[in-house]
């Protein structure tokens, strides 16, 4: 790819790769889709029970036998002899402090929290359908937290597939050379505010299945378009902090490749969400450039056009302190998996990617922005070339 010092997928090895986006396109590949070819499966991944608040789970992923589209993380919290509980306001996601996928040799492709897994979910574009499966909270399996033992359910995928064509999925045929999962929990005082009675916090169930491409019978060497391209995502604090009712120009990291999704949430000094966006001059700027000037309302309101109405369930149509840029709306006015990615936004390690404008009042400052990046890594070059493979 032309810079030795970043890694270059190797899809017999289940790598992806971490080279930055070119401008060499891929020529066009003859045949049947892949996706014609071969068929949706799943197996269940490892799981365990017992597990308490706070510890390290390293579990081992097993091998498909084909290409790994995404993980159902399904976390259960029962027993214990507590009488009175109350979640705190990013619960129960944020029973997960970390969670980390990286590639057989270490590369991370998902490195995220639970709040902030939530978010992907909703608005990456790579989980279920607008409205049906996207929002985990609405999920038949879904239990909230029981005000007197705290028990609760919930599932989160860990998004590979960038679109259902199998593109991104993640190559996992090599016993020998598996995916590695940390998941580091938060303690229980974190996950709620109350917790009371009794002696015994609950204790966790944890388990991931694992949903995949099978490798095709007849063809065995056919493979989703482009394979060894990665979608990942990565969360990274803005350095710069924000001050109460001032006008900022915020740079935001992680930028060197194709970015599809921007998720951003704002917390203050004391890791509370917050709204204090700006109202009346909110600016997305690209390399100096103010490209999307706008008012918070319309940001809302493209968010409700754009995902739909799941979101009403949330003040001002969308969950407090978290405003969503998507790149994933080429050929429709809201976000897509067949979105043919033209609008996908290029950036090179040079980029300089910020959002602007007059924030609101703080009371606990400076509050800090968290930046949710949805990355594309194409192993051929510009995305929309797998299209016609």
């Amino acid at each position: 790819m032309g810079v030795s010092s970043l890694q270059v997928a190797n899809p017999s090895m289940g790598t992806v790769t971490r080279a930055p986006q070119t401008t060499a396109a891929t020529p066009a590949a003859a045949g049947v889709p892949f996706a014609r070819l071969s068929r949706q499966g799943q197996i269940f991944g490892p799981s365990v029970a017992g597990q308490a608040f706070g510890s390290l789970w390293t579990p081992i992923l097993k091998p498909v036998g084909g290409y790994l589209r995404s993980l159902k993380f399904y976390i259960t919290a029962s027993g214990g002899s507590r009488t009175a509980a109350t979640g705190s306001a990013d619960a129960p996601w944020n029973t997960i402090q970390n969670f980390f996928l990286r590639d057989p040799f270490g590369q991370p492709i998902v490195q995220c929290d639970g709040y902030s897994l939530f978010l992907i979910n909703i608005y990456g574009g790579q989980v279920g359908a607008l409205g049906l499966g996207n929002v985990p909270n609405a999920l038949p399996s879904f239990s909230a937290i029981a005000a007197g033992t705290g028990a609760f359910t919930f599932k989160l995928e860990v998004p590979l597939e960038l679109d259902s064509s199998g593109y991104c999925s993640l190559p996992d045929m090599n016993a020998s050379s598996q995916p590695q999962v940390q998941v580091q929990l938060n303690t229980s005082s974190v996950v709620y505010t109350t917790l009371t009675g009794g002696s015994a916090d609950p204790t966790l169930t944890l388990s991931l299945d694992e949903p995949f491409w099978m490798a095709p019978v007849d063809n065995p060497q056919a493979a989703p378009a482009d394979v060894g391209s990665s979608a990942q995502w990565s969360v990274v604090r803005a350095a710069a902090g924000v001050s109460s009712s001032a006008y900022q120009r915020i740079q935001l990291p992680r930028v060197g490749t194709y970015i599809h999704t921007l998720i951003l949430v704002l917390r203050d000094s004391t890791g509370a969400r917050i709204e204090a966006w700006p109202t009346s001059d909110l600016t997305l700027w690209f390399d100096g450039v103010p490209i999307l000037m706008e008012t918070l309302n319309e940001r809302s309101d493209k968010m409700f056009e754009q995902y739909g109405s799941q979101t009403a369930s949330y003040a001002g149509g969308r969950p407090t302190g978290v405003i969503v840029y998507t790149f994933r709306n080429s050929i429709q006015s809201f976000v897509s998996n067949g979105d043919t990615y033209d609008l996908l936004a290029p950036t090179t390690p040079a980029t300089l990617l910020e959002v602007a404008g007059t924030f609101g009042t703080i009371s606990n400052a400076p509050a800090t922005i968290t930046t949710i990046v949805g990355e594309l890594f194409p192993l051929g070059g510009i995305p929309y070339t797998h299209l016609a493979m």
